[in-house]
C-alpha cells in the first residue's frame, strides 16, 4: 500500500469505495434530480451524511479490531451523524423550517471547510505515491474554494447554496471511489507479490 501506517488514509478500501458511491448519487440528485426543492435537498444531505457517519463508525470497529488508529474515524462518524440530525430533525418550539435554512447552510460550509484542510493535510503527509497525494490535495483544495463560496455567497440563494455542496458530494465522492478501487488493486498487487516472493523461498530451499 501506498499509505503510511499511521494514517486514517489506512482503512479499508471498501469504506472508501461505499462513501466513495454515496456522496456521488447524492451529489448528482442534489445537481440535476430535486427540482430546486429546498427541503428536498435538505433531506437528501441529512440521509447522506447519516449514511457517511454510520460507514464511518463501523470503519472505526474494523480498525480498532486490527489494533489501528480508530479515533480520527470515530471522531469523523459522530460529526456526521451529528450534521444529519442537525439537518433532518426540525421540531424547535417556535422555530419553522424556513428559519432554520440559513443556520444548515453554515453548518454545511463549516463541515465542507473542516473536511477539505484534513483531505489536504492528508494529501500532503500521508501518501508514497504521487498520485494519490495530487488527487487528495487537489479535492481538499476545491472543496475549500467551496467552502469559501458558502461561507461568502450571501447574494446567493438557499437552493444554491445547498446545490453546491451537492458539487463537493460528487467532488469528494469522485475522489473516494477512485482511491477505493485504487487501494484494492494494490492490494491486491501486494498479496501477489508476498505470494511470488513465498512460492519463490520454497523452491529456493529444494
Amino acid at each position: 500500500m501506498s499509505t503510511t501506517t499511521k494514517k486514517f488514509i489506512e482503512s479499508h478500501w471498501l469504506t472508501f469505495a461505499m462513501k466513495g458511491a454515496i456522496s456521488i448519487i447524492a451529489g448528482m440528485c442534489m445537481m440535476f434530480a430535486t427540482g430546486g426543492d429546498t427541503e428536498v435537498l435538505i433531506q437528501i444531505v441529512g440521509w447522506t451524511m447519516l449514511c457517511l457517519g454510520f460507514i464511518e463508525l463501523a470503519n472505526m470497529i474494523h480498525r480498532s479490531r486490527k489494533q489501528a488508529n480508530w479515533g480520527f474515524p470515530l471522531f469523523l462518524g459522530l460529526l456526521e451523524i451529528a450534521i444529519a440530525v442537525s439537518l433532518l430533525v426540525t421540531a424547535i418550539p417556535g422555530v419553522g423550517a424556513a428559519d432554520l435554512i440559513w443556520l444548515r447552510i453554515i453548518i454545511l460550509s463549516g463541515y465542507v471547510l473542516f473536511a477539505s484542510v484534513v483531505t489536504i493535510i492528508l494529501g500532503f503527509t500521508s501518501f508514497v505515491n504521487m498520485t494519490d497525494s495530487f488527487m487528495w490535495v487537489i479535492n481538499g483544495t476545491l472543496g475549500a474554494v467551496l467552502a469559501f463560496v458558502l461561507f461568502a455567497g450571501s447574494g446567493l440563494s438557499a437552493t444554491t447554496h445547498i446545490e453546491l455542496f451537492g458539487t463537493y458530494l460528487l467532488i469528494n465522492g469522485i475522489t473516494d471511489l477512485f482511491f477505493g478501487v485504487h487501494s484494492h488493486d494494490e492490494a491486491l498487487e501486494l498479496k501477489a507479490a508476498r505470494a511470488a516472493k513465498r512460492l519463490a523461498a520454497k523452491k529456493g530451499k529444494k
